[in-house]
């Protein structure tokens, strides 16, 4: 038998990877992560339930964005080292920080899964994790990464989805087979491979349109999780965006972009995240 190169699989499918060096996108893209301070979220309770944390544990956010978590963690009285590689969200993170009262229990680090961490005077955490954000060009390094900055447990939250772009309303509608394998096939591969033991749950929870500038905004991006279409998928691919993307003219977001419109799917959304968890040592130890 030959076994799978998950590494290689990665690096292959994984189209986000072209991001994880781009600064300037994820700047750009900032004032839209941060959520306003106590804004309820079932995925952040989720989570941090799923993530089994001891009151007194301190833990690592790689990927923290403007805050998601780190802040509604802190307020539970951890402490918090947050890591990013984009000044403008950990900007974002230390305002959000000092509104919710927890500044001195969050610690910036600007940090990119690209770099090597062995040249960084890194803390060590109780629990290490990233959620929605491994968004690197290599699998197999990044969750070793992850590892050393981890004194008991590694958790990640990861799309289930099979591509970027793809919806899983506009797939049922216009009866678009699933293409490929989500991304936490590949990690769950990556690590079992090395005698890990990872868990796997789900977690289900609202999850908000995304927003487009224009209907061919739209279209392009749709197009990268709908790429072998018959000519009949392609008219009811076209149709169903004609029908079901409404224009919303109050302010918005899109790819960091402020508009004064913007145009979204009539459909509601949950989202399926996986949670992958792994402790650093395995049952037979």
């Amino acid at each position: 038998m030959t076994s799978i190169n998950w590494n290689e699989m990665w690096r292959n499918t994984e189209d986000a990877k072209e991001r994880s060096n781009n600064i300037d996108f994820w700047n750009a893209f900032a004032p839209r992560f941060r959520r306003k301070v106590g804004e309820p979220d079932p995925y952040i309770e989720i989570f941090y339930d799923y993530l089994e944390a001891e009151p007194e544990d301190t833990l690592f956010d790689m990927g923290c964005g403007s805050g998601t978590l780190a802040i509604p963690y802190a307020q539970k009285g951890h402490e918090v080292f947050a890591a990013d590689f984009s000044p403008e969200m950990l900007k974002y993170l230390t305002q959000g920080a000092e509104e919710a009262g927890v500044a001195e229990r969050i610690h910036p680090i600007q940090l990119n899964w690209n770099e090597d961490w062995n040249m960084r005077d890194l803390p060590k955490c109780d629990i290490a994790f990233s959620s929605r954000s491994l968004i690197t060009r290599d699998l197999t390094s990044s969750l070793k990464k992850l590892e050393s900055v981890a004194k008991r447990r590694c958790c990640i939250g990861a799309w289930d989805i099979p591509v970027e772009g793809y919806d899983r309303h506009l797939a049922k509608a216009i009866g678009y087979e699933r293409p490929g394998i989500g991304i936490h096939y590949m990690i769950m591969g990556e690590l079992m491979d090395r005698d890990v033991f990872p868990e796997l749950k789900y977690i289900y929870s609202p999850f908000r349109q995304a927003r487009y500038e224009s209907p061919e905004a739209a279209e392009e991006a749709l197009r990268r999780g709908f790429s072998h279409m018959t000519d009949e998928q392609e008219e009811q691919f076209l149709q169903y965006i004609q029908t079901h993307l409404i224009y919303h003219p109050e302010k918005g977001f899109y790819q960091g972009k402020e508009l004064d419109g913007f145009w979204q799917f009539d459909h509601n959304d949950n989202s399926s995240m996986a949670f992958i968890s792994w402790n650093m040592k395995s049952a037979f130890e």
